[in-house]
C-alpha cells in the first residue's frame, strides 16, 4: 500500500530530478588527441559514455601528433587536448595560456611502452658504445629524446659524441637492419613488432624518474574561466575513464584498434599504458628538471604555474 508519506517522498524526488538536469547543462567540448595507447583516454571516454554522463557533447578530433593537437588548442580549434609537459612548459614560456588540469599516461616501474633497441648482433649495447654513432628518435626535442640523453649521460657516455636522427617509428626497424642508425628509441605499437634480430637494450625513461606523467590533459585559462563547473566535470570524467580503462584492457584494445586502424591482435600483444588518477607536482617536476637540463625546455618554469586545480 502506498502511504501518504511515501507518496510525498516520491513526488518530492520527482520534482527534484529536473532541477538536477537543469543544473548540469550539456557543454559542447572539442577534444584533441592521437590514436595511440598513451593518448587513448578520450576514445575510451567517448565510446563508454563517460563524457556524456558528465554532461558533455564531446567531439574527438584525432591528430597525427600531440604537437599538432597543442597548436589546434592554441588556435581555438579544440578546447582540451593531450600532450607532454615539456611542450606545455615551452608554450607557457612563449606566452601561450595553457594549463594542465589532469594526469593521463603514467610511467612506472615495469610499465614502459618505449625502449631503446639495437641489433642483437651489434657491438653497441652499452651507453658508451654509442659515442660516434647515431640513435634514432621520433623528434629531436621531445620527452623521448630527453630520456635517451639522460640515460646516456647517467651511464657514462659523452653526449657531444652521439648523433641523434629524427625518424618515424615505422622506419626505425629497417634503419637498424641497414645500419643507418645503431640504436632506436621505439614506442608501441612498433616496439612489439620488432623482428627477432632486434632486441631491447635499455629503458631510458627510468633515467627521468621511477614514476612520472608521460602526458597530461591541458586546456586554456580562457576555456576554464568560461566553464568553471565544466572543468571539474571534465576532470572527473577523465579519472572515471582512467579507472575503467585500467581494469578493462580487453575492451580498450577493441576501441584502440577501431580508432588506430591497427589489427586487434596486434593491439592485444602490445605493452599497454597505465593511466593516472591524479595530477601532482611530484609526477611533473622530474620531467621539467630533465627537460631543462638537456635543453628540451629553454627556461626554467615553476611547476605550480603549469597546473590548475579544478
Amino acid at each position: 500500500m502506498l502511504t501518504r508519506s511515501r507518496a510525498l517522498a516520491l513526488v518530492g524526488a520527482a520534482a527534484a530530478a529536473p532541477a538536477v538536469v537543469r543544473a548540469q547543462s550539456t557543454i559542447a567540448v572539442r577534444i584533441g588527441s592521437v590514436a595511440a595507447d598513451a593518448y587513448g583516454e578520450p576514445f575510451y571516454g567517448f565510446e563508454e559514455d563517460f563524457f556524456k554522463r558528465a554532461g558533455f557533447d564531446a567531439q574527438i578530433i584525432p591528430f597525427a601528433g600531440s604537437g599538432a593537437a597543442a597548436a589546434a588548442c592554441a588556435g581555438g580549434a579544440v578546447d582540451v587536448a593531450l600532450t607532454d609537459i615539456v611542450l606545455i612548459a615551452n608554450a607557457v614560456n612563449r606566452g601561450l595560456p595553457f594549463t594542465a588540469i589532469a594526469g593521463s599516461a603514467l610511467y612506472g616501474p615495469g610499465s614502459a611502452t618505449t625502449a631503446l633497441c639495437a641489433l642483437k648482433s651489434s657491438p653497441y649495447q652499452k651507453a658508451k658504445d654509442f659515442e660516434g654513432q647515431a640513435i634514432a628518435v621520433i623528434t629531436l626535442v621531445s620527452l623521448g629524446s630527453t630520456a635517451v640523453k639522460a640515460w646516456l649521460t647517467q651511464n657514462g657516455a659523452d653526449l657531444s659524441k652521439v648523433k641523434f636522427v629524427e625518424m618515424p617509428f615505422t622506419e626505425m626497424g629497417p634503419a637498424l637492419q641497414r645500419g643507418t642508425v645503431q640504436a632506436a628509441y621505439l614506442a608501441e605499437p612498433s616496439l612489439s613488432q620488432i623482428p627477432p634480430e632486434i632486441g631491447v637494450i635499455a629503458d631510458p625513461d627510468a633515467a627521468i624518474a621511477k614514476a612520472f606523467l608521460i602526458n597530461v590533459w591541458f586546456t586554456t585559462h580562457d576555456w576554464l574561466a568560461k566553464n568553471p563547473d565544466g572543468g571539474k566535470r571534465f576532470v572527473q570524467a577523465i579519472y572515471d575513464t582512467a579507472r575503467w580503462a585500467n581494469r578493462n584492457r580487453d575492451k580498450t584494445a577493441s576501441i584502440l584498434a577501431k580508432y588506430s586502424k591497427l589489427p586487434l591482435e596486434r593491439v592485444q600483444h602490445m605493452r599497454r599504458t597505465e593511466y593516472a588518477m591524479s595530477l601532482t607536482t611530484t609526477l611533473l617536476q622530474p620531467v621539467l628538471d630533465v627537460g631543462y637540463e638537456y635543453k628540451a625546455i629553454q627556461r626554467r618554469v615553476d611547476v605550480a604555474t603549469l597546473m590548475t586545480r579544478v
